[in-house]
């Protein structure tokens, strides 16, 4: 199936091979070769040194697909076809020195479209391939009986929407499939009964621009033969960083001299409350104290902390301290008021210009009317990327005399949201493109001035300024904040599912941006995980996350201490080196290694037993061994137990 709107439903036929041979043209390369039937206009690829056949799976609506044509020339096949009285073309075209597949979809750029469903991505079933998708830095699902999620059971959506893979776990075969217009656009995995089994199938969709095609939609798979996930990762990342959506954080470094302190440092989210600073900083001085020198703080909502009191923190401690932020929301005072902010709040609000301008500042939907986000309707309303700019602009130049914050969070920002909105005001108009370079201004004006950037989770696109991804390591969130919270069925089978996840995002980005744990799934927040956690943390070289209150740093102060004492030497040695490699050292998939471009690696054992590798070092149940190669000396960092302290060199 090749297209449909979003009123149609989509089901399935489920003839896996439904693709007449002697009806199709060919055209290869010394790599692969690409069949279209002519009849049905379905494809399927073979890789000419395995033998394996990927296919693509049809739905119902290739029935609808009338007046085929198909024509081959050299390294590419063109197919159009006219459906619902649309005229649509794809073009095939082949590299002519690498298994490489480009897709091109084309129509009327006036045609009037919700959403496009790109040709189906190609598949294998009955053959234990597996699927890997970047949500929670990389997660894992069989296409034959998959495990589903039940927040989700008919579909698991990646979030990112920019890639996705498919590799065979033993012989490391597949391929990689990149979304070339990674601003709008992504991959869902559908759960379906083909020939009585249950199987995941690959949909990729685009909306519309403003209710229109507008433009042409690509896409492009890399074929490999072996390297698995990693190797799809890697493709990844060669792509992004050959499009020039990457910068490094070491090159953001000699930008901003201000990322050196990020080195080691977990993140912590305080929330400073109707007692203002004093609290604040007794939490700070006893972390000193403790030996919790290394950090960068976040303050939540610090409507009680004064300008004067925030360049204190800053000045006493000479750390990075910054702000929770939000350039998208636009809200009421009144919104405020009735939902029990006091007055020094609406004036801080005020005095900072973070209510926006209602209404000409508020995007519009496809039906004309403003954009209202969650409370009450009239009171809460989604801000135009047309708007954002100046908007910024004007806060920025109030806020930055007062506070001189070094980090400032950008939640579901210009710059950071995971989805790009549309303005269909048709004073500004605002295509999701459009919407992408807005916010990239609004990122750039903040990072010119001398700030470290974060967002909640954060596409590929706004890498160039964006440094910290909090919650790029979470795949389930948002369930508590300070107090604990019990882990429901998904965050056990998922979130924490160590066989299950795969650090392919830190693959891509772990030398360009730091990644955390989500606000609401941070270390504290399910005791019972917090070793895992911390283990994960150590594995992938990523930062920890303690979102605390004076009462709950007083409460939790030894976990914290000692999942501190755990985890941030480790985190240091591996803070801006590229994580190179992954790789399980058992069937069970319970101890897995990472390697790390500046020499260091690690092993974690997730099991229940010890594990002695081959050099006889042992690792207990829960514990984990690091080590550093690249040194003549072959120097050798301490393992530890899951009670013990990593990164003593002996």
């Amino acid at each position: 199936m090749r297209f449909i709107s979003t009123c149609v439903v989509y089901a399935w036929l489920f003839q896996a091979l439904w693709f007449s041979t002697a009806e199709a043209l060919e055209v290869k390369n010394k790599f692969i070769s690409l069949k279209v039937d002519e009849t049905t206009s379905l494809a399927q690829v073979a890789d000419l040194k395995t033998g394996t056949v990927y296919q693509q799976i049809p739905g119902f609506e290739v029935a609808k697909i009338k007046d085929v044509a198909v024509s081959a020339q050299n390294d590419r096949v063109k197919v159009s076809f006219a459906f619902n009285n649309m005229a649509i073309s794809l073009l095939y075209r082949l590299a002519p020195d690498s298994p490489t597949l480009d897709v091109t979809l084309e129509m009327d750029p006036d045609q009037k479209i919700q959403t496009v469903n790109f040709p189906v991505p190609f598949t294998v079933c009955g053959k234990g391939f597996e699927w890997v998708v970047p949500d929670g830095y990389g997660l894992l699902y069989k296409v034959d009986e998959p495990a589903m999620p039940h927040r989700s059971p008919n579909a698991i959506t990646c979030p990112c929407l920019e890639w996705a893979g498919l590799f065979h776990p033993q012989t490391g075969e597949g391929y990689t499939l990149i979304n070339k217009d990674f601003y709008h656009g992504g991959v869902a995995l559908k759960l379906k009964q083909i020939s009585g089994k249950a199987t995941l199938v690959p949909e990729f969709s685009f909306g519309g621009y403003l209710g229109k095609f507008q433009e042409p939609r690509s896409v492009r798979y890399i074929f490999q033969q072996e390297g698995g996930y990693v190797n799809i990762a890697l493709n990844y990342r060669k792509y992004l960083m050959e499009s020039g959506h990457y910068r490094s954080l070491a090159e953001k470094e000699k930008d901003n001299p201000a990322i050196a302190k990020l080195r080691g440092a977990p993140v912590f989210w305080i929330y400073p409350g109707r007692d203002g600073v004093d609290p604040v900083l007794k939490i700070l001085d006893d972390m000193v104290a403790s030996g919790m020198d290394k950090w960068f703080l976040g303050l939540g909502f610090n409507y009680y902390i004064t300008p004067e009191q925030a360049r204190q923190i800053q000045k006493k401690f000479n750390n990075v301290v910054g702000i929770y932020d939000n350039y998208f929301d636009l809200m009421s005072k009144e919104w405020y008021q009735a939902n029990g902010y006091d007055k020094i709040a609406v004036e801080w609000m005020d005095r900072y210009k973070r209510f926006g301008r209602i209404p000409e500042h508020v995007g519009l939907d496809e039906r004309g009317e403003l954009r209202a986000n969650c409370g009450p309707k009239g009171n809460r309303y989604v801000g135009s990327p047309a708007m954002s700019f100046e908007a910024a602009k004007e806060r920025l130049e109030a806020e930055s005399a007062d506070y001189r914050y070094v980090y400032r969070f950008f939640d579901v920002t210009p710059g950071a949201a995971l989805w790009l909105d549309q303005d269909y005001n048709p004073q500004h108009p605002v295509t999701p493109k459009q919407s992408m370079e807005g916010r990239l201004r609004v990122f750039k004006l903040f990072y010119d001035h001398g700030m470290i950037l974060g967002g909640e989770g954060g596409d590929a696109w706004g890498t160039p300024y964006f440094t910290v991804s909090e919650g790029g390591m979470s795949v389930y969130h948002m369930v508590g904040r300070l107090d604990p919270v019990p882990p429901d069925e998904d965050f056990k089978n998922f979130n924490m599912a160590h066989e299950k996840r795969v650090p392919v995002n830190g693959i891509v980005y772990g030398d360009a941006r730091v990644a955390t744990w989500a606000w609401g799934d941070n270390t504290l927040i399910e005791p019972e995980y917090m070793l895992k956690k911390d283990l994960f943390n150590i594995l992938y070289g990523t930062a920890p996350s303690y979102h605390i209150s004076n009462r709950t740093y007083w409460k939790n102060k030894e976990k914290i201490l000692e999942s501190y004492r755990r985890v941030v030497p480790v985190y240091e040695k591996l803070f801006g080196a590229a994580l190179i490699n992954h790789r399980w050292l058992t069937p069970d998939r319970n101890v897995q290694q990472t390697d790390f471009s500046n020499g260091w690696h690690v092993v974690v054992n997730f099991g229940p037993t010890a594990f002695t590798m081959d050099n006889h070092v042992t690792i207990a149940s829960m514990g984990f061994h690091t080590w550093y190669d690249m040194h003549p000396a072959g120097q050798v960092v301490g393992s530890a137990g899951p009670a013990g302290n990593a990164a003593k060199t002996r």
